[in-house]
């Protein structure tokens, strides 16, 4: 049997044979089982961290997120059953070990057997169980079609479960599960409390950290949990995580110290935050988005029903303006995925490159357009949106601006409220089949002609295929939805990560190059 590791940087599969004992994807999940305490002699247990952030959460519950922002808030008091490391490897979680069935037929996960929830249940295969049952039952559940390939679930022993899966299907799921789709709550909250997890998550989690005040799209309050698997993470007493929209808000917040920790984007707050960096008030690091910004399109609403249309604005768009914007910050980005990724497309052209004689041509010929430009207000898509709609203006297309509060914007578009949106939450996924799935195929549906895709995304889902029996199926699927005009990619993000001199660790921060930031070994100086 093979155990598998995927390796979202590098995009090399990790494989080992099982030998007399089940081994493979144990390493790095053990950290802290000697007993030892790993944490750092510098931190302050008693110290609480303020962290500010652009993303709001909505509510706790894993199975309810609408949007991926607030799975950063989430990670602290839910553990999931794999975790991502600061290089983007899915590593160990609750699961110590996964593998795949020769034929694809199943997931097996062995799982870690010191664990318990913070009302004090087990953590066991039934727990598990539970949870997957849940996601795919709950009523709107915004994780279900994380777990439709999974048919049914199989608790093998207490610490070990198989998960059943369709035929050919599955293959993302050791990455899926170090998303809300993995997350564990108690199976006691489950049968006692579901419907209230969303506003009170109480002791239901088994992270480091619990939850003890919670206002919606604002502001969550934690404490450090009083005991925990793993003594490498949670060093610190508390963590405040506060919503605000307004990067250069969230920069004075560091600046005259109010909050600890935050992340700016914007050209402005970027120049600002490297000035004070380098006069020593604040510490500055990079980080390079993988999220790419650029223009979703509704192919089935309006206008953009026409391919003439949804083309012109392609063509018309500059990603040299927009990257103009960030003062170098935003690079130019015509690919759905990182170059170098396995699942880029290799010596690939964008179909559509700046042009603005030909925009104006296919104008013409579709016999004029009217598009609304839907983006978060007071957020750094603010900019980018302006020009966009200056640029669609130039090409002879009626372009107004639908600014929405950045709350609404990701669900209403997902609803189908808005035919046009500027966002940066593009961000290409662990594993390309949950990229298929999260933006194509299902949670945004842009692929309107799903034919188009849907045979090559079958085929490449499959578990018992290599990668580079995948990758020229996801180059297809790319080429599809970029000469379809159902997205357009623009540019990726350079974020700045601005702290006082008292925070540590921020160099090692999973999921930071997505935008969730999973403060989880973020510790103080005493």
């Amino acid at each position: 049997m093979t155990w598998r590791c995927v390796r979202r940087r590098s995009g090399v599969a990790m494989l080992a044979v099982a030998a007399l004992a089940l081994t493979g994807c144990g390493s790095g999940g053990a950290a802290g089982n000697d007993g030892k305490p790993a944490q750092s002699t510098e931190a302050d247990p008693n110290a609480t961290l303020r962290f500010t952030s652009a993303a709001p959460i909505r509510n706790l519950d894993p199975a309810l997120q609408t949007s991926y922002g607030g799975v950063g808030y989430l990670v602290l008091a839910i553990d999931r059953l794999t975790t991502l490391d600061k290089d983007d490897n899915v590593v160990p979680g609750l699961a110590t070990e996964w593998k795949f069935a020769k034929d694809g037929s199943y997931l097996e996960l062995k799982l870690r057997d010191d664990v318990r929830f913070h009302d004090g249940t087990v953590f066991d295969a039934a727990a598990v169980k539970a949870n997957i049952e849940r996601g795919k039952t709950l009523e709107g559940s915004t994780i279900k079609q994380n777990l439709d390939d999974i048919t049914s679930v199989e608790a093998v022993d207490a610490h070990t479960v198989r998960l059943r899966l369709v035929k050919g299907r599955g293959v993302q799921l050791p990455s899926v599960f170090a998303t809300n789709a993995g997350m564990m709550i108690s199976p006691k909250a489950i049968a006692e409390r579901s419907a209230k997890l969303a506003s009170d998550l109480g002791d239901a989690g088994s992270g480091p950290y619990l939850v003890t005040s919670f206002t919606p799209g604002e502001k969550v309050v934690m404490k450090k949990a009083p005991a925990y698997w793993d003594p490498a993470v949670g060093q610190i007493a508390g963590i405040e995580l506060q919503a605000i929209s307004d990067g250069a808000t969230r920069l004075r917040g560091v600046q005259t110290g109010q909050t600890d920790l935050t992340t700016v984007s914007a050209a402005n707050d970027l120049a600002q935050a490297r000035q004070l960096a380098d006069q020593g008030a604040v510490d500055m690091k990079k980080v390079t988005f993988r999220n790419v910004l650029g223009v979703y399109l509704r192919a089935n609403l309006g206008d953009l029903t026409k391919p003439e249309v949804r083309q012109a604005i392609a063509h018309a768009i500059d990603p040299d303006a927009v990257g103009a914007l960030f003062s170098g910050s935003c690079q130019p980005n015509r690919q759905l995925y990182p170059a170098g990724s396995w699942a880029a497309i290799k010596d690939y052209s964008y179909p559509y490159p700046y042009d603005q004689a030909k925009a104006r041509e296919l104008v013409q010929k579709a016999g004029g357009a009217k598009v609304t430009i839907s983006y978060p207000a007071s957020t750094n898509m603010e900019q980018p949106a302006n020009v966009i709609q200056g640029k669609l203006s130039e090409a002879g297309i009626d372009a107004k601006l639908n600014p929405v509060p950045n709350t609404e914007n990701e669900p209403r578009f997902i609803a189908g409220d808005f035919e046009l949106m500027v966002s940066a939450s593009w961000s290409p996924k662990i594993d390309p089949a949950d990229t298929v799935d999260t933006y194509l195929l299902d949670t945004y549906k842009l692929a309107t002609d799903r034919g188009a895709i849907e045979p090559d995304a079958a085929k490449a889902a499959d578990p018992t295929l290599s990668e580079a029996q995948r990758a020229p199926l996801y180059a297809k699927i790319w080429q599809t939805t970029m000469q379809q005009a159902w997205y357009i990619p623009i540019c990726r993000l350079t974020v700045g990560v601005v702290s006082n001199n008292k925070v540590l660790n921020t160099d090692n921060v999973p999921l930071a190059d997505i935008g969730i930031w999973d403060l989880r070994h973020i510790a103080v100086k005493r």
